[in-house]
């Protein structure tokens, strides 16, 4: 078996409906499809298609929803030399895998491939971690490029790396954020070879509903939120950047109390008016 195809899903009907049939229509052939489903009851379209599919992919259960334990419990599952994580609310080309593959023929050993949202402009340049806590460039950029973190929605890891540095951790919970990075960083500090291909691209909806999403509308008012922020930053980085980085955190959430309430105010406003 030559790649796995990897995809984590909670509380998603059309949208994983959506995503299996592209990966169904892939041309590439050596390659298995392994759904993590957390979803403890699917509406019955759904379920009807996953049955009468079923032959196509591995269905493996989970019962308690977390993208990290997702992704290690697909893993210990998958067979390929190449894993291919991406989530369930994504559709893609049929040469998707093999652009995955191809990416690691050449010499990569952890891919991040092109992420296009239609609320997110281009980029210059792939994703970047600085040395102080901080995000350059983007997930849909262009043209190929190095990068040192990777984002959880569509990348691949040769089977070596995770010998090499482990599985995901899974202290990572709640509404997940940085549990890629944490994974992206440490491959990069253990000298893997890292790349961005565009080519491996896929279109991302980012749907609010199901995935990893708590049920709160602004992710700044979740707890897990900030505790995976802060788990990602102590891991990595000095006391000294680690308190730059927490100012930042209550700045960013002060800036979100402000939306909602204009927010809120605004639809008071229209209410009084209608």
């Amino acid at each position: 078996m030559l790649v796995s195809l990897i995809i984590p899903t909670y509380n998603r009907e059309a949208l994983l409906v959506q995503c299996l049939q592209c990966a169904f229509r892939q041309d590439f052939a050596d390659f298995e499809i392994l759904v993590v489903d957390q979803t403890r009851q699917h509406e019955p379209e759904t379920r009807r298609f996953l049955d009468e599919n079923k032959a196509r992919f591995q269905l493996i259960r989970s019962e308690q929803p977390s993208l990290t334990a997702a992704r290690n419990r697909g893993l210990r599952h998958a067979r390929g030399e190449v894993i291919i994580f991406i989530d369930d609310d994504t559709e893609f080309d049929p040469t998707f895998v093999q652009a995955h593959f191809e990416a690691h023929q050449s010499g990569l050993e952890v891919v991040q491939g092109r992420i296009i949202e239609t609320h997110v402009p281009p980029q210059s340049s792939p994703s970047w971690l600085t040395w102080y806590l901080k995000f350059t460039g983007g997930d849909d950029c262009p043209t190929d490029g190095p990068v040192n973190v990777v984002t959880g929605a569509n990348f691949s890891v040769s089977r070596p790396v995770f010998d090499k540095i482990g599985p995901f951790d899974e202290r990572f919970t709640g509404v997940a954020v940085h549990e890629d990075a944490d994974f992206g960083l440490r491959a990069f500090r253990a000298g893997c070879r890292m790349g961005y291909v565009a080519k491996a691209a896929l279109i991302h909806h980012a749907s609010h509903q199901g995935g990893v999403d708590s049920g709160v509308e602004e992710k700044f008012f979740n707890g897990s939120y900030h505790h995976c922020s802060l788990l990602f930053a102590r891991k990595h980085f000095s006391k000294p950047i680690v308190l730059y980085f927490r100012i930042r955190l209550m700045l960013r959430a002060l800036r979100s109390v402000k939306k909602l309430i204009r927010q809120a105010d605004q639809r008071a406003i229209a209410q009084l008016h209608a």
